[in-house]
């Protein structure tokens, strides 16, 4: 309310004068509450009348007003004095909003917020600089004191009022916060203006923001139509699994809709809101193959002894019929394909007793580097075929391992890294170490992985090969895992593939 002062003086004492006033009294301000208010704030506040009182004078002086008194026939030079004090104090408030609060409101809306609420409060204001410059001819000291006493009392009713507007902007800048807090993508429309809004998790996840999102449900039809048609269609729904695609990432979303009512139960929007379940679906897989492990653990172990028996005996009987039949013979009734078949359903039927038992881990403090180095010589003496070349450069710590079962998780590496390179190409095994994990990576130069199947390449019965049985990488990850281990696909190309195996360094 200050500013009725100020205006007051400068349509009757001028330019100089008024910006005095104003230094005296941001002087004694600053004496008055230097332990409450910073220095910076009494600059601030000094610049910015500086500046609305400059840019009033000289707008008051170009339209024609004529300093010294009160003409009624200078009307319109008031009127735009007023208004450019207005304009001027409303748009460094807006700055001033903006740039300590965290919302994502823009300045335009800001300015048109706070320009609504306070030019009922400039219009107050240029009357009293009317009064006040009238008493300031009349009877500059009687008009002095009954317009402080006035002013001093509407400024306290302001101050009052300021403060509430600026609780209220604290309260609404906390509760945006909360909801930008959430892990839950929130999106609100509002049916009076259409106007969305959406909290940071959403814009997120959709990789969005307002602006865009009108045009979202148009734009994504081909690869989000589901979820942008439960959107579209403004009904009531709840957890809903709808899928979502971006240009990084694939999401499985459980999605809700609900209508947003005001204080009076009447419905003025709607909020429609998604978590994101992702992990959590994978989590259930998991769990799902754990489970399918576990049945196919009891069926191989009940199964198999009852299996090898009868194999058994017709192995035999098949070695026998082979000693005994010419070489003609033996062509002519399949003999060598047959035993070759009852050498793959016992390799089989091997595998899965040792995915549905592996046998617990004989620790024993092994040095990663003597055991890594006898595989490929015994590899090549076993496969003479091959032509593999190996690199081995790995660090000699030493760890708590099963020898033979971590032989056979490399056996099975360099097998499926042979076959995807048809014998021919380089495995390389080197290591790096953290604080917690030794990091074994085996590195090949073969075609690499399809990315269809990266994400399931340790699920059992899966497989790539005509004669594969899809068990290996299953009995790898859980050999690993048995290990307090782990095992992950690092990396997978045209020019090559790598898998890392992590396993606990031993505690000092």
């Amino acid at each position: 309310m200050d500013s009725s002062i100020y205006l007051a003086s400068l349509f009757i004492f001028g330019y100089e004068f008024t910006l005095s006033l104003l230094f005296v009294g941001n002087l004694l301000h600053a004496f008055l509450t230097y332990k409450v208010t910073a220095w910076w704030k009494h600059l601030f506040n000094f610049s910015m009348f500086s500046i609305m009182i400059t840019a009033s004078y000289y707008m008051f002086l170009f339209s024609g007003g004529v300093i010294g008194f009160i003409n009624l026939t200078s009307t319109f030079s008031y009127l735009l004095v007023i208004g450019t004090y207005y304009l001027i104090n409303t748009l460094i408030v807006s700055i001033y909003f903006l740039s300590s609060s965290s919302t994502s409101s823009s300045l335009f809306s800001i300015f048109k917020e706070i320009g609504q609420e306070t030019i009922a409060n400039y219009i107050i204001t240029l009357a009293l600089a009317f009064v006040l410059a009238i008493l300031l001819q009349s009877n500059p000291i009687f008009g002095t004191f009954i317009f402080t006493f006035v002013i001093i009392l509407a400024s306290l009713a302001f101050i009052k009022y300021f403060n509430l507007y600026e609780q209220m902007t604290n309260d609404k800048i906390y509760q945006e916060q909360i909801l930008h807090s959430l892990p839950i993508g929130i999106i609100t429309v509002d049916n009076r203006t259409s106007d969305y809004f959406l909290n940071h998790t959403a814009k997120t996840l959709l990789d969005s923001d307002e602006n865009k999102i009108k045009f979202l449900t148009n734009k994504d039809q081909s690869n989000n139509e589901y979820f942008w048609s439960i959107f579209s269609s403004k009904k009531g729904c709840h957890n809903v699994k709808v899928t979502y695609k971006t240009n990084e990432n694939n999401y499985l979303f459980l999605v809700s809709q609900s209508p947003l009512y005001d204080q009076h139960k009447n419905t003025i929007g709607r909020n429609f809101y998604f978590i994101d379940i992702t992990d959590t679906d994978d989590l259930e897989k998991r769990m799902h193959q754990s489970e399918k492990l576990a049945m196919l653990g009891e069926l191989a172990a009940g199964a198999a002894h009852e299996i090898r028996n009868p194999l058994a005996v017709i192995h035999g009987f098949m070695t026998l019929m082979k000693d005994s039949f010419t070489v003609v013979e033996q062509e002519k009734y399949y003999i060598p394909l047959m035993l070759n078949e009852f050498g793959r359903i016992n390799a089989i039927i091997e595998e899965m007793l040792m995915l549905a038992k592996p046998g617990s881990p004989q620790f024993k403090e092994v040095s990663v580097n003597d055991l890594f180095s006898e595989i490929p010589d015994f590899y090549k003496q076993s496969s003479t075929k091959n032509q593999l070349q190996f690199k081995i450069n790995l660090d000699s710590t030493t760890l708590l391992l099963d020898e033979k079962q971590i032989k056979q998780v490399m056996y099975n590496l360099i097998r499926n890294s042979s076959d995807a390179m048809n014998g021919n190409g380089t495995i390389t095994f080197y290591s790096k170490l953290d604080k917690v994990y030794y990091h074994l990576f085996v590195q090949d130069t073969g075609p690499g992985i399809p990315k269809d199947i990266q994400k399931s390449i340790f699920d059992p019965f899966l497989t790539t090969k005509e004669t594969g049985t899809g068990l290996g990488l299953t009995i790898v990850q859980r050999i690993i895992e048995n290990h307090h281990g782990n095992i992950q696909l690092f990396s997978s190309s045209e020019e090559g593939t790598t898998f890392v195996i992590s396993l606990p360094l031993l505690k000092k």
